[in-house]
């Protein structure tokens, strides 16, 4: 047995309560330095602090101790161990790589002991409250898992029809039965529960729901590649037509911003004299392509056979118009 006694920590100085040490190359610290450093609900921490101290590590002792003492657990293990005939007084450990998944597990544990605490208050009104929805002839378990069942049903598929919800909730409650006949292995009931199950989702045409659902639903490639190729590639809320006054109203809201922007900035006559060059410079470049495709003889030539021929057409009229053609000379 050795007697635990108070001195000064060599980390913070202060007198305190030295916790023990069983290795001879690691000094003792004082317990609120060792919380300090170490999160006394880390398993592997707590592996730790016993593989540097030199002390058998015991995970249900050191949860037991932690969830009875808090941070002073390391002081109470180690009096465990030190203070009692225990002749195993090294460092012994055959599970370091479990530690992880047991963090995890005693986590979950710690979160739930809250929770219950927490739901406690609430859980007779939520008794009351779902015994008369439902009925009084359920536990706690059945009533939330009919409440969840009916929220997420009604959700998942859009329903507000008070037939088709009465249905579903008489479905809910066959399930809730079948469930406990299934616990039971009673092969008759769940016989009849199922075919009743069938019969109110039917009635209640969730079937009929759900693909009327997953039938707007592009859920693989082959899909999207039959949507693509019905549609031709052309989205007919994507082609820039104003179909209702909804798009006008997003277009004239664009435009409005675009122009305020414009005039506040000054960008708008910028943006004009950068129209205005470079239409200039395309009609001076299309002179120039339509120039160079034609040489200087052709242009002459198509020129002189277009005045001739108004020439030619201005004296055949002259001629016509000059001559009297009397009918009885033909004749």
């Amino acid at each position: 047995m050795i007697e635990f006694k108070t001195s000064k920590c060599p980390k913070c100085g202060r007198l305190a309560e030295i916790v023990f040490s069983n290795n001879p190359i690691s000094p003792g610290l004082c317990n609120k330095c060792l919380a300090k450093e170490l999160d006394p609900t880390n398993l592997q921490q707590a592996d730790f602090f016993c593989r540097t101290y030199n002390i058998p590590f015991d995970p249900t002792k050191w949860i037991e101790l932690q969830q009875k003492c808090g941070d002073n657990v390391f002081t109470q293990y180690t009096k465990f161990y030190f203070e009692t005939d225990n002749k195993t007084l090294y460092f012994q450990r055959v599970t370091a790589d479990l530690w992880g998944k047991a963090n995890e597990e005693w986590e979950q544990a710690r979160t739930f002991e809250v929770l219950l605490d927490r739901v406690a208050p609430l859980k007779k009104s939520f008794m009351e409250r779902n015994a008369t929805k439902w009925g009084p002839n359920y536990t706690f378990d059945e009533y939330v898992k009919l409440e969840n069942l009916l929220i997420s049903t009604l959700r998942a598929n859009d329903i507000t029809n008070p037939l088709q919800i009465d249905a579903i909730k008489k479905a809910c409650t066959i399930s809730v039965a079948l469930d406990r006949a299934i616990m039971d292995g009673d092969a008759k009931a769940m016989k009849e529960l199922s075919s009743a199950y069938a019969g109110f989702v039917k009635t209640a045409q969730i079937d009929n729901v759900i693909a009327a659902a997953n039938s707007d639903v592009i859920s693989t490639v082959a899909d999207l590649a039959d949507e693509i190729e019905r549609c031709g590639g052309q989205y007919k809320y994507y082609d820039g037509v104003e179909r209702d006054i909804v798009d006008k109203t997003i277009n004239d809201i664009k435009k409005y911003i675009r122009d305020l922007v414009q005039d506040c900035t000054g960008l708008s006559t910028i943006f004009e004299n950068i129209s205005q060059t470079y239409q200039a410079s395309v009609e001076n470049q299309a002179a120039k392509d339509a120039q160079a495709e034609l040489s200087i003889e052709e242009i002459i030539q198509d020129s002189a056979a277009a005045a001739n021929h108004a020439l030619d057409t201005e004296l055949e009229k002259q001629t016509l118009d000059g001559v009297d053609i009397d009918d009885d000379d033909y004749f």
